[in-house]
């Protein structure tokens, strides 16, 4: 087994094919949407707020049969490092991902690395052994959109308020210049979700950043905002990108709403806009997954109401150095 150290921007298509591939076998029977090899590698390539540092592959005979990466976020969370990777099924027991990881680590001296592991995999276990604490689980839950979904009329009827109060507006693709302070305020408006620690900022530039980010992974960022009808002030906002290599299954982004206009149902009415403005325009994406805090009632609430269904559990971990 020889391990290699690869940077981010000299990542090739080939490399990226075969670790998408060990990434499809370790998720196997968890129901996830398989990564493409183009699709990863875009996405390693290119995230101005956690660019990625560095990536290792463990070869047996020439062949990929596990990675591990080292993420350091630039703006918040600056004295986290986020180390993901796996190991091929075919391969576990054999040191492998020990030895990924004692590859990894030194590479940076940040006091805390953050890692993730599906729940009932091998890396629960492994993380338990290395000393690392689990310290918050999300949910996968998932919106069927070939579903005719009979609920959804009647849902349509429920925050009848703010349908008549509040406007709605369809944007796909990157925020207009004009109209980057607004979705500062909607962005912002997510920081008291239950798995916020730091107070997360969106100035103009880092919206801008962002979203070239989605431009150059290929992923089409389709975006319902709320505005109040009285004063024009803007109120809610759900957010779905669909990954143009693998659209079957989109991802949830961020749904907020202003503090002063919730309790009218906005957050119902966006997710139901989004969900029919998909089914419309976009029929080859059959679903969309969204991750919740496991604490999030309301939100959890919210997507049970709309049909969501459970697809896995995925907890965070901590390991202080």
């Amino acid at each position: 087994m020889k391990i290699e150290r690869i940077a981010a921007a000299e990542l090739g298509l080939d490399v990226a094919e075969e670790i998408a591939g060990v990434i499809t076998a370790s998720e196997a029977g968890l129901g996830l949407p398989a990564p493409t090899g183009p699709g990863w590698l875009l996405a390693t390539q290119h995230s101005s707020e956690a660019p990625t540092e560095g990536v290792w592959v463990a070869r047996v005979d020439g062949r990929v049969v596990g990675w591990a990466n080292l993420v350091l976020p630039v703006r918040e969370y600056t004295d986290v490092a986020l180390v993901g990777g796996c190991v091929h099924p075919d391969h576990r027991n054999k040191g492998i991902g020990r030895a990924l990881h004692d590859s990894v680590t030194p590479a940076t001296d940040r006091p805390w690395l953050r890692m993730r592991t599906w729940h009932g995999s091998p890396g629960e276990q492994v993380l338990a052994d290395h000393g690392a604490a689990r310290t918050l689980t999300h949910v996968v839950r998932r919106l069927d959109l070939t579903d005719a979904h009979g609920s959804w009329p009647r849902l349509r009827e429920d925050p009848a308020a703010a349908a008549r109060d509040y406007t709605l507006v369809r944007r796909a693709g990157p925020t207009p210049t004009e109209a980057l302070e607004e979705m500062r305020m909607l962005r912002e408006a997510i920081n008291d979700a239950p798995d916020a620690v730091e107070f997360e900022a969106y100035p103009p530039d880092r919206i801008t950043a962002y979203e070239q980010d989605l431009v150059s992974r290929r992923q089409t960022q389709y975006a319902v905002l709320a505005r109040h009808r009285t004063t024009g002030e803007p109120a809610g906002l759900t957010m779905v990108c669909v990954d143009e290599f693998a659209p079957s299954v989109a991802h949830q982004e961020d749904t907020s709403v202003v503090p002063a206009h919730r309790g009218h149902g906005l957050g119902l009415l966006l997710k139901l806009e989004m969900s029919e403005w998909l089914r419309a325009e976009r029929p080859e994406v059959v679903a969309t997954d969204t991750w919740n805090a496991h604490d999030n009632h309301h939100m959890i609430a919210l997507n049970e109401r709309l049909g969501l269904t459970v697809v896995a559990h995925n907890s965070a971990w901590r390991l202080t150095r």
